[in-house]
Formats: structure tokens, sequence, C-alpha cells
């Protein structure tokens, strides 16, 4: 695994992910942070200790192209089940150097254990990952 947990600050709220499987899916109803947690990843992979974190949303260009030239990577891709189609879960099935999180709500076709399904949780401004139950 690329990261185990990722840790860090954005005032008011403290992030504290920790991961468990090489694939993460982090479902949830529209509201919870997703894409704000998104959007803090984007500025976290300019420090050194994260520059492994590779984005893609829906304004990523050459998207299929670009994923595939990922390796040691922790890929995380917004609205996913837009963005992934067959030739890309079969990428990330097999490409064991890269670890993914996923904001995707089908997971029909990913190689994906109990361990992969979190929710992104809020108590006291401190988010979590957590398992969806």
């Amino acid at each position: 695994m690329i990261y185990e947990n990722i840790t860090f600050t954005a005032d008011p709220f403290s992030y504290d992910l920790v991961f468990d499987d090489r694939i993460t899916l982090v479902g949830g109803d529209s509201g919870t942070g997703k894409t704000v947690l998104y959007e803090m990843l984007e500025d976290l992979r300019l420090i050194d200790e994260y520059r492994s974190i590779r984005l893609f949303n829906y304004k990523s260009d050459n998207f299929l192209q670009s994923i595939k030239k990922c390796r040691d990577s922790f890929i995380v891709i917004d609205n996913a089940d837009i963005l992934i189609n067959e030739e890309v879960k079969r990428f990330i099935n097999f490409e064991f150097s890269n670890q993914y999180m996923l904001f995707l709500r089908n997971c029909d076709g990913l190689n994906v254990s109990d361990e992969s399904f979190k929710v992104l949780k809020s108590d006291n401004n401190r988010v979590t990952l957590e398992e969806e139950l």
C-alpha cells in the first residue's frame, strides 16, 4: 500500500483517513464532503510526503490514457461512477503497484473486500473514514 493513513488539518477540520485495503470505495449521500476532500487533496499532493497522490475527475483530460500511466500511485477518482468503464476496472484490478480511493456507488467488476467499503464521518470537526454498515 502507498498510504496506510493520510492525516492533515484544514481549519477548522482535521482529517484522519485510515486505509485497510488497496481499493477503498468511499460512499455516502451527496453533501457529505467527498468532493471537498478531493479538493483538499489537490493541495496536499504538493507536499513531498504526499507526492504519490494522483487525482482524476470529470474535468481530467485523457482520463483512460492518463490513469494507465500511473504506477506506484495513490489514485483518487471523484465521481467514479461516471468515469470508470470496464477497461479502467481491469486496470484497477490488476495494477497492484497502485492504491485507489474511489468515490463510487457501484462496485460491480472490481475486486474488493469487506474492508473496502467506507463512508466519510465528521464528529467534532474530525473527519474519518468509517466502515459502511
